[in-house]
């Protein structure tokens, strides 16, 4: 059992950056938000985290790219240190007519994506799990509430490895000096298997950016992603997906 969930924190944290714990306790709790699934190669059960943003489209990490081959919906929480899979009628497969993406590090690590229908359904993903809406013009401000919500690991506890969990904290960095002004720094609790995960602003339920790196511990500091807002691009790509389904 050790060796084996040693293998599955190897492969989570090639994804992951080491995502960290701001503070001295890991205060995420188990979750159940439809509309995060978990990103994986086709025969994996875990890798990142991904939104869907509409009826195909999905956000998540640039660096997640190659574990994006599929994403599953309503995962089941561990069982026993064992990631478990999802039904067929949750698990939806890249479609590769799609995919836009850059990873140049915080503040420019993101992807957009398409999704195919479910084999079982009938459904496109945003059809069955449903969508949340993102924030694509207003700016954000030090000191709002934000949530997130993905995959991460779990040292500490067998049933919540890499089940899905949530945490919210607020916002302590928006760009800065000499840095993107698309960088976004949060005090939210994330792990490894977190990356791509969705920031969400507590106040609208929108989308403001997705998470990718980890730089908190338990002397505080913050963990970071990419802002959708100012980055031209990331936003560019989204719009794209989204017009593409009409």
């Amino acid at each position: 059992m050790k060796i084996f969930l040693i293998s599955l924190l190897l492969i989570t944290t090639s994804y992951a950056n080491e995502k960290s714990i701001c503070g001295d306790t890991d205060d995420r709790i188990l979750s159940n938000e439809a509309e995060v699934g978990r990103a994986s190669k086709r025969e994996g059960k875990i890798g990142c985290t991904a939104t869907m943003i509409s009826k195909t489209c999905a956000v998540s990490a640039g660096h997640c790219l190659e574990a994006i081959s599929k994403l599953s919906f309503n995962v089941p929480n561990t069982v026993d240190n064992t990631p478990q899979a999802s039904k067929t009628a949750d698990i939806y497969f890249l479609d590769k007519s799609f995919i836009k993406h850059e990873q140049n590090g915080e503040g420019d690590d993101w992807v957009v994506f398409k999704l195919q229908k479910n084999i079982v359904t009938g459904l496109f993903p945003g059809e069955a799990q449903g969508f949340y809406k993102t924030r694509l013009t207003e700016t954000v401000k030090k000191g709002q509430l934000v949530r997130i919500t993905g995959f991460g690991s779990d040292k500490s506890d067998p049933l919540r490895n890499f089940s899905q969990q949530t945490h919210n904290g607020i916002i302590k960095k928006v760009g800065g000096f000499l840095a993107s002004k698309s960088r976004l720094g949060y005090n939210v609790d994330t792990m490894g298997g977190n990356s791509g995960s969705s920031i969400i602003l507590e106040s609208t339920n929108e989308i403001i950016g997705v998470h990718s790196h980890g730089s908190c511990g338990v002397w505080g500091d913050y963990n970071e992603g990419t802002l959708i807002s100012k980055n031209k691009k990331f936003k560019a790509a989204i719009q794209e997906c989204i017009n593409s389904e009409k």
